[in-house]
C-alpha cells in the first residue's frame, strides 16, 4: 500500500497559511490604517471647528466674505491644510432658528501602505464640517438704565417698535391695554415679569420674542468719543468774551445833503444827487470817528479798496439812510455797526473787530444791531465782535462766505451772543478752515423768533457759552455743538418754518449735539429739561457723523450723576427722525402729546435715557442699533 508522508501534511497547511497570510497582513493593515483615518478625521474637525469660529467673527466684525474666506485660509494654512483642502460659506444655521452661520469643510485623505495589498486604493478620504452661528444678542435700542426709575413705561395709545433690537429695563416694563412694544427681545430687571395685560408685547412678523430677566448694561460708558465730547464742556464753561482795543479817536462823518464831510488824510469824499462815494488810498490805514447818514443817502465806501487796507472807527457806523456799501479790509469799529429803516448795508470780505455799542436795542446794547431790511458781511471774513448780534424780525444778515470764515462772538449787555426775532433770516457761512472757530460766548436766543429762518455754519467745533434756544426753523452745519445750557426747540412756542423752499424745524447731517443742562428753562413744556422738542415742530432731522469721534453719536446730555435734567418731545413735535444714540444716562426721555422719533428710512436711533416714558399717543421707532459694538455673537452649533 502506498502511503502519503506526514510532511506532505505539513505542506497543505504551508500552502493555506500562504494564502491566508496576505488577509492577515491586509485586516492589520484596515485596521491599523482605519484608526490612522480616526485620528487624521478628528484632527480635520478640529481645524474645520478654529476655521469656522474664526471665519464668523471675521464676518460679525466686517460684514465681508472676502474677509471672512481669508481667515478660514489661514487658520487652515497654520494647521498644514492648503487652502484648496478647505471650503468656506455663509449658510442658513442648521439650528433652525433662522441665523445665519458660517460652514467650513475640511477634507484631506491619509495614504494606505499595508492595506494596499487588499487592492483597496493608495489614499482614505476624510473629512470635518463645523457651522458656527452668528447668534442675535438683540442688543438695546430703547433702554432705561435707572434701577430705581420707573424703566419703560407706556399708556394712553402709544407704541414702541423695535423690530431688530431689544427694548430693556433695568427695572420695570409697563404696557397697559391698547399700547405695544413690537421687538423681538424684552429684557428687564424687576421683581415683576414685563406688565401686559393685553398681550401688548409682540414679535414682528416672521420672527420669535423674548423676554428676559438680566441687567442691561449702559452701552456708552466708558465711550471714548462721550468722553473727549463731554470734556470739553469745562472749556467752554470757561470761555469769556472777546476784548477790544479801542482804536484812535478820528473825526465823526455824517453824510447828507449839502454838507462836506471833513476826511481823514488820504481819504476824499464826493457827492453826487443823493449819492456820497468815498475813496481812500489802498494799503493805508484811516482813522474815522463814527459815520451817520441822513434820510435817503446812498454811501459807498472805498468799493474798489485792498483787503490790505484798515478802517478804525473810535464811533460806531449808523445806517439810517438808503444804503452803505464798505470795500474789502480790516475794520476796527468801537461804538458797533447799526441799521435800519428799510437800509441795505454791505461790506466786502475783511477781518472785523467790533465793540459793543452804546444805544439800546432790544433790550440790550449789541455790537451789531441790524434793524434794516439787510444787512450782508463778504467773505471769507474773520468776525470778532465783543457785545453779540441783534438781527430784528423780518431783517436779513448774512455773515461772510465760503468756507473759512471765523467767529468770535462775545456776550451783549443782556447776555445774548445771538438774538434773533420773528421772521428774521441769519445765515453764517461756513468755518471749515484749520483756525477756523465758531464760538458764541453768550446765548444763541431765537425763542421769540417765530418764523425766522437760522443757517448755522459747518465747523469742527461750536462751542456756545449758554443756552440755544429756537422758536424758528435752524438748519445745522456739520460738526460737534457744545453747549453750556440746553437745547430747546419751541420753548415759548413756534415750529417748523419754510427756509429756503424746505420745512425745517431743525435740520444737521454730520452734527453731534453735547449740552450739560447747566441751565434749563424755567416754565412751560420743556421745564427743567436738558433737550427739547415742543410746540409745533415736525420736520425735526438729526444725523451724527459716520466717521471720527463723535461717529454714531448724536444727542449727549449731561453726563454727571448729579445732573438729572433730561429730554422732552411734547405737544405734537412729531416725525422727528435722529439717527445716532440720543443719550441721556441720568435723565428722563418723555414723549407726550402725540410727539414721535424714529430713525428715518436707513438710519438707526438708539434711545438711551435714566427712564423711557411715553404718554398720550405718542411713538418711539428704531431699526437698528449704533453705538459701534456687535450686533451677534458666534456659536457652534455642529
Amino acid at each position: 500500500m502506498f502511503r502519503i508522508p506526514s510532511i506532505g501534511r505539513k505542506g497543505s497547511v504551508s500552502v493555506v497559511g500562504a494564502l491566508v497570510l496576505p488577509l492577515l497582513i491586509g485586516m492589520t493593515g484596515l485596521v491599523a490604517e482605519y484608526g490612522n483615518g480616526v485620528l487624521a478625521k478628528t484632527q480635520d474637525q478640529r481645524i474645520a471647528d478654529l476655521a469656522a469660529y474664526a471665519g464668523a467673527i471675521a464676518y460679525n466684525d466686517t460684514s465681508s466674505t472676502t474677509t471672512m474666506t481669508s481667515v478660514i485660509d489661514n487658520v487652515a494654512a497654520l494647521n498644514g491644510v492648503p487652502a484648496a483642502d478647505v471650503s468656506g460659506s455663509l449658510v442658513t444655521s442648521p439650528s433652525g432658528d433662522g441665523n445665519q452661520a458660517v460652514e467650513v469643510t475640511v477634507n484631506t485623505t491619509v495614504p494606505l501602505i499595508i492595506s494596499r495589498v487588499l487592492n483597496t486604493g493608495a489614499t482614505l478620504p476624510v473629512n470635518g464640517k463645523a457651522f458656527a452661528e452668528l447668534k442675535s444678542n438683540a442688543q438695546g435700542c430703547v433702554i432705561a438704565l435707572n434701577a430705581s426709575g420707573t424703566g419703560v413705561t407706556l399708556s394712553g395709545g402709544t407704541a414702541i417698535t423695535a423690530d431688530a433690537c431689544a427694548v430693556a429695563s433695568n427695572n420695570t416694563v409697563s404696557v397697559p391695554c391698547g399700547d405695544t412694544i413690537t421687538t423681538i427681545d424684552v429684557d428687564y430687571d424687576s421683581a415683576t415679569t414685563p406688565s401686559e395685560p393685553c398681550t401688548g408685547i409682540v414679535a414682528p412678523s416672521g420672527q420669535t420674542l423674548k423676554i428676559l430677566k438680566t441687567v442691561t448694561a449702559d452701552p456708552l460708558a466708558g465711550n471714548s468719543g462721550v468722553s473727549t465730547a463731554t470734556a470739553r464742556l469745562a472749556t467752554v464753561a470757561a470761555m469769556s468774551s472777546p476784548s477790544f482795543t479801542a482804536p484812535p479817536s478820528g473825526t465823526a462823518v455824517s453824510f447828507g445833503y449839502g454838507n462836506t464831510p471833513t476826511m481823514p488824510s488820504g481819504c476824499t469824499a464826493s457827492q453826487s444827487g443823493s449819492t456820497w462815494t468815498v475813496t481812500c488810498t489802498s494799503g493805508g490805514t484811516y482813522s474815522f470817528g463814527a459815520i451817520t447818514t441822513g434820510g435817503g443817502i446812498t454811501v459807498n465806501f472805498n468799493v474798489s479798496g485792498s483787503a490790505s487796507t484798515t478802517y478804525n472807527f473810535s464811533g460806531g457806523i449808523d445806517n439810517t439812510g438808503t444804503a452803505m456799501t464798505f470795500g474789502p479790509g480790516t475794520y476796527n469799529i468801537a461804538g458797533g455797526i447799526t441799521t435800519g429803516g428799510g437800509t441795505t448795508t454791505t461790506f466786502g470780505a475783511g477781518t472785523y473787530n467790533i465793540g459793543a455799542g452804546s444805544s439800546s436795542c432790544s433790550g440790550g446794547t449789541y455790537s451789531i444791531c441790524n434793524t434794516g431790511t439787510t444787512l450782508v458781511f463778504g467773505g471769507p471774513s474773520i468776525f470778532v465782535i465783543a457785545g453779540g448780534i441783534y438781527n430784528s424780525g423780518g431783517s436779513h444778515l448774512t455773515l461772510g462766505s465760503g468756507s473759512t470764515n471765523s467767529y468770535d462772538i462775545g456776550a451783549s449787555s443782556n447776555g445774548n451772543a445771538f438774538y434773533a426775532g420773528g421772521g428774521s433770516t441769519t445765515v453764517f457761512a461756513d468755518a471749515t478752515g484749520s483756525s477756523d472757530v465758531f464760538d458764541l460766548i453768550g446765548n444763541l436766543d431765537v425763542a421769540s423768533g417765530g418764523g425766522s429762518c437760522l443757517t448755522l455754519p459747518a465747523a469742527a467745533q461750536h462751542d456756545i457759552n449758554g443756552y440755544f434756544s429756537t422758536a424758528g426753523g435752524t438748519i445745522l452745519g456739520a460738526g460737534v455743538y457744545t453747549v453750556h445750557g440746553y437745547i430747546a426747540l419751541g420753548a415759548n412756542g413756534g415750529g417748523d418754518v419754510t427756509c429756503s423752499g424746505t420745512d425745517v424745524g431743525m435740520d444737521g447731517v454730520g452734527v453731534t449735539l453735547v449740552v450739560d443742562g447747566s441751565s434749563t428753562p424755567s416754565s412751560g413744556s420743556c421745564s427743567g429739561e436738558a433737550f427739547c422738542l415742543a410746540a409745533g415742530y415736525s420736520n425735526v432731522t438729526l444725523t451724527a457723523p459716520t466717521t471720527g469721534t463723535t461717529a454714531s453719536l448724536a444727542v449727549i446730555g449731561p453726563i454727571s450723576s448729579s445732573n438729572t435734567a433730561g429730554a422732552t418731545f411734547a405737544e405734537g413735535a412729531s416725525n422727528t427722525s435722529i439717527s445716532g444714540a440720543f443719550y441721556m444716562p441720568n435723565g428722563a426721555i418723555t414723549l407726550s402729546g402725540g410727539s414721535s422719533i424714529g430713525g428715518g428710512v436707513g438710519q438707526c436711533l438708539e434711545l438711551i435715557g435714566s427712564q423711557v416714558t411715553l404718554t398720550g399717543g405718542t411713538a418711539a421707532a428704531s431699526s437698528c442699533i449704533t453705538s459701534g459694538s456687535s450686533t451677534s455673537s458666534v456659536i457652534l452649533v455642529e
